[in-house]
């Protein structure tokens, strides 16, 4: 299964950004601390983005961890994170079942969205074409079953934009936001292209379009950080949008957003972080790792209060499907 951004309960930054960027963090702590549904912090990680490098949840307690060894790190080697070493000292981790897939993907080169049709629900995740040149000993379609098994859904739905090559990170997560399911059922996602080449964006709008109802950024001026109002922190309480420093597009984006989420009704901020952005190439979703959780469980865990009532995954034969479905399918 795949958990959209919008079922996400936690909220978790590395311990990196909060030393480097204090008055940063506290003004988005500041917004967190009025939901109380949990956020901290990761050690041991060599950058900001947790984003990128942290297992990716299929299950409430199942992760799917990939490989992270980004080819634009190649000459920086002591920027890629160890990740077993982070997740190893990660106190609340301790519980997670992490599944490892041979695949090098981005955290942030994967947006997921859900949609339904005919009553039933339909599933989909949005990558860049730089997975192929990353993964050069797989074919496309074995890339799309790992990603399958991955996700224990076999109706998954990848949906590939051209990489534009003079964005060496190639991810998605400053392209699209997965905004909901309109009334026909068809999921709806806000996009920023107006930065690429037409050809590029034509062709990511084609292939958008072939399964989502596109809406289009609108702000009066394309500033070359506004992919940052698309890179927003999103959980199932709030969102939190970048602000880039102009005045007139930061209240525009927020406006939009505003009208596209009805349902946060005013749990919809902005923090300012122009200085950020421009200085590491990344925002607020690239910061986070956000994890969906049983609020009742959480509850019950800090409470001690017993809940008998609520199903318990069996995380073991969860991650004994995947690895089955990876060797009945990576034959290919």
């Amino acid at each position: 299964m795949i958990i959209t951004e919008n079922e996400k309960l936690q909220v978790v930054f590395s311990s990196l950004f909060v030393r480097h960027y204090p008055k940063l963090y506290s003004e988005i702590s500041d917004i967190m601390w009025e939901y109380h549904k949990g956020f901290g912090t990761v050690s041991h990680t060599k950058d900001y983005w947790v984003r990128d490098f942290m297992p990716i949840q299929m299950d409430e307690d199942v992760f799917v961890k990939f490989v992270y060894n980004p080819d634009y790190l190649q000459d920086k080697k002591k920027y890629i994170t160890d990740v077993d070493k982070v997740i190893k000292n990660c106190p609340f981790a301790e519980d997670y079942e992490i599944v490892d897939i041979p695949l090098v993907v981005d955290g942030g080169n994967m947006v997921f969205c859900k949609g339904k049709r005919n009553g039933k629900e339909t599933q989909y995740v949005i990558m860049t074409e730089k997975v192929f040149s990353e993964n050069p000993t797989f074919v496309k379609e074995q890339i799309e079953c790992l990603l399958k098994c991955a996700f224990l859904t076999p109706d998954l739905t990848v949906v590939w934009l051209p990489w534009d090559k003079e964005d060496i990170y190639g991810h998605t997560d400053g392209i699209v936001r997965y905004v909901g399911i309109n009334k026909s059922g068809k999921p709806r996602v806000l996009v920023n292209l107006e930065l690429y080449a037409d050809d590029i964006a034509q062709k990511m709008h084609s292939a958008l379009a072939q399964h989502f109802e596109v809406i289009e950024l609108k702000i009066s001026k394309y500033d070359e950080l506004s992919w940052a109002y698309i890179n927003c922190l999103q959980t199932c309480d709030f969102i939190i949008i970048p602000g880039i420093g102009d005045v007139v597009t930061d209240a525009e984006a927020l406006a939009q957003y505003k009208h596209l989420f009805p349902q946060y009704e005013d749990n919809i901020y902005q923090v300012q972080m122009r200085d950020f952005i421009a200085e590491n190439g990344g925002a607020l979703n690239c910061l986070t790792w956000t994890i969906y959780a049983n609020y009742l469980k959480v509850l019950a865990k800090y409470t001690r209060i017993p809940i008998i009532d609520l199903e318990d995954y069996k995380k073991g034969q969860i991650v004994k499907e995947i690895d089955d479905m990876l060797k009945n399918k990576l034959s290919l």
